[in-house]
């Protein structure tokens, strides 16, 4: 990332910024590589007062005249252009950003940019970095990929696009940070006219970032491309630009369509306080508030290991007191539900984010239970699950609702969703986190591709349905699957790859 600035500080009096300082790594760095002329001004953003004590002892011990500006980058010096920025940017949502509306009104104004309020921060910083780059000026940035592939990273990526600065995509597929679990990218930029050309390269280790180093510090004189090379013009910032990176499982099959065409998904729900509205039958007597208040729920994924939750899971999980109760204010009838509803507000939890914009703020949002639910999070592959018991579902799962013309078809497109072939094609529509942990969100789901299944014979269906009862069975029992599991794989790869 320093290497890659080096031509465009040999200017007169070149500017190095990092806009999140933290500890002047990148600036500790490149006074030890000794590779920047003397007259080079460089420049560090910081809020932190704790850490910029520090980073000036540091700067001082090592005898680095660094402009220290105790201000927030994304909203200071808009006008400034800078030679070279180097930045690993914080990692924060949007909405726990304390001048988030500052923020959108500023984007807007000074770059016509919308941004959603999913926005990751360390996104708006590409931004504003982008904008302030000199013409021949380079950048360089450490981020988690997510914005990539996720829909608040659009905007983002129109921008990189219609810059025209983008050089290098660099996936680092290994541990990069510790105690980190998103995937991390390098993107190199550079504000020249030397091609239109992007290179997206994935490395599994430190030694192939070192070998792909050598190729990148010869731009713009490489004399064969690395990676996976397309015109910016090419790429789709509507889409998640893993496809630009990664091969496709969907690419192999065929009879394919997009989930939605027989599903709508819907997050699971969202209390924005668990702890306040979740109750065990111990709390529940605790508070003596009567079972009308009360809605069956399964709050964590743990709760439901296998593919089929059935009542006497969920009777199970009610005996051993766990808290799958969800409180639900119908009314404020009972004077115990009324004592408890004061004692959240004396606690605060009326101002915390999400109840804060409910009105009553103890009021649960209208997601009724759904007949099969999917995991947000996984590392051993998507996990659907069959909610036989007709309970409800927090955030750990998202809700699959099979629509009306369907609801026949519930168990085949079950008996689908747990063969290996449909969670291959739907890892195409996941978001990557690092350290094998995934992310869905539901449009990731809805727009996944799995079989038509209107192209399913009937003498298929009955073959299907046989097993997949015989696998509920055996799962349910305890006993082992992968035999059935491997025929219902085989009937559906048929049905994938037939003309």
């Amino acid at each position: 990332m320093i290497k890659w600035l080096y031509p465009s500080t040999k200017k007169q009096n070149p500017v190095i910024v990092d806009p999140a300082l933290g500890l002047g790594v990148f600036f500790r760095a490149l006074a030890k590589n000794n590779k920047i002329p003397k007259d080079t001004v460089l420049i560090g953003y910081e809020i932190d007062r704790n850490i910029l004590e520090r980073v000036r002892d540091l700067f001082s011990q090592l005898n680095i005249s660094v402009d220290i500006r105790e201000s927030d980058f994304l909203v200071s010096d808009w006008e400034e252009q800078y030679n070279a920025i180097i930045c690993n940017p914080p990692y924060l949502k949007f909405h726990d950003y304390p001048n988030r509306n500052e923020l959108i009104k500023l984007f807007k104004e000074n770059m016509g940019i919308e941004l959603s309020g999913l926005t990751n921060i360390y996104a708006l910083f590409i931004l504003k970095s982008i904008r302030q780059l000199k013409k021949g000026g380079r950048a360089s940035f450490i981020v988690p990929v997510e914005f990539l592939n996720s829909n608040y990273g659009i905007a983002v990526k129109e921008y990189m696009k219609e810059s025209k600065t983008l050089r290098y995509v660099i996936i680092l597929d290994y541990p990069v940070f510790e105690d980190a679990t998103t995937t991390a990218a390098i993107l190199l930029f550079s504000n020249d006219n030397h091609t239109d050309k992007v290179s997206f390269v994935t490395v599994k280790n430190q030694n192939q970032l070192k070998e792909l180093e050598k190729y990148i510090l010869t731009y713009p004189l490489a004399s064969s491309p690395v990676g996976k090379v397309y015109r910016l013009s090419e790429l789709d910032e509507t889409k998640k630009w893993k496809i630009y990176y990664q091969k496709e499982n969907g690419e192999s099959y065929r009879n394919l369509v997009p989930f939605s065409k027989f599903a709508v998904v819907k997050r699971g729900i969202a209390t924005g306080a668990n702890n306040y509205f979740l109750f065990s039958i111990t709390k529940k007597r605790r508070y003596k508030i009567p079972d009308k208040y009360f809605l069956p729920c399964i709050p964590r994924a743990s709760y439901a290991r296998t593919h089929f939750f059935t009542k006497q899971n969920f009777e199970e999980l009610l005996k051993n007191d766990k808290p799958v109760l969800l409180l639900n204010v119908v009314d404020l009838d009972d004077e115990n539900v009324h004592k408890y509803i004061k004692k959240g507000e004396k606690e605060g939890i009326h101002k915390r984010y999400l109840t804060s914009h409910r009105n009553p703020w103890y009021k649960l949002e209208n997601r009724p239970p759904s007949p099969i639910w999917v995991t947000v999070f996984h590392r051993e592959g998507i996990r659907f699950v069959r909610n036989e018991a007709g309970v409800y579902n927090l955030t750990a799962f998202h809700c699959v609702y099979i629509k009306p013309e369907y609801e026949d078809e519930i168990d085949l497109i079950m008996a689908y969703l747990i063969t290996d072939v449909a969670k291959k094609i739907l890892e195409d529509n996941m978001r990557e986190y690092g350290e094998g942990l995934k992310k869905v969100e539901p449009k990731d789901v809805s727009n996944a591709l799995v079989v038509d299944f209107d192209k399913i014979s009937s003498d298929e269906k009955y073959e299907i349905l046989k097993l997949f009862r015989e696998f509920r069975e055996r799962e349910i029992k305890g006993k082992d699957t992968k035999d059935v599991l491997k025929k219902l794989n085989a009937i559906f790869e048929e049905i994938l790859r037939r003309g």
